[in-house]
């Protein structure tokens, strides 16, 4: 018999999870209970465990139970994430425009200029882009590689 109530009981937590939105526990608890199903929490950790449920993080910053299924839900991406994809670097004739999270810039114009090389001249930092002036004939390709060297993110 006991089997048999925990085989109901993972259907039961597979259906809860797929039908609703959870971000806790004891909200996975509680509509557990509703379905007829008394547990303890240590038992719904295991239970969870045992059907590979884990938690998320949806586009409202919220995390909630999810089934493990591929592509069922996409995870919101983290602030880390977000400002990776704004590490960015161009050319346009002899100037380098290196693109920041905002409040970056600053750090980069103060690493660029500190390191003395031949090839930058100079720095003009905003909020979140940076101007370098390149030295004429300096070598673009060499220059962004010593750029990208400081800073690893950068694309």
């Amino acid at each position: 018999m006991e089997k048999q109530d925990k085989k109901k009981r993972l259907q039961t937590i597979r259906k809860i999870v797929s039908m609703n939105s959870l971000e806790s526990q004891e909200d996975l608890l509680s509509a557990l209970r509703a379905e007829g199903f008394v547990s303890t929490q240590t038992t719904l950790s295991r239970d969870l465990k045992q059907l590979r449920i884990s938690k998320v993080r949806v586009r409202n910053g919220h995390s909630i139970y999810v089934l493990p299924r591929e592509g069922q839900f996409v995870p919101a991406p983290t602030l880390e994430e977000i400002n990776q994809t704004k590490w960015r670097l161009n050319f346009s004739g002899n100037l380098m425009v290196v693109h920041t999270p905002p409040g970056h810039a600053s750090i980069v114009a103060y690493d660029v200029d500190n390191i003395k090389h031949p090839f930058f001249l100079g720095t003009v930092a905003g909020d979140d882009t940076v101007i370098v002036v390149l030295a004429e004939g300096a070598d673009k390709e060499a220059a962004g590689r010593i750029v990208r060297d400081l800073f690893p993110k950068l694309r």
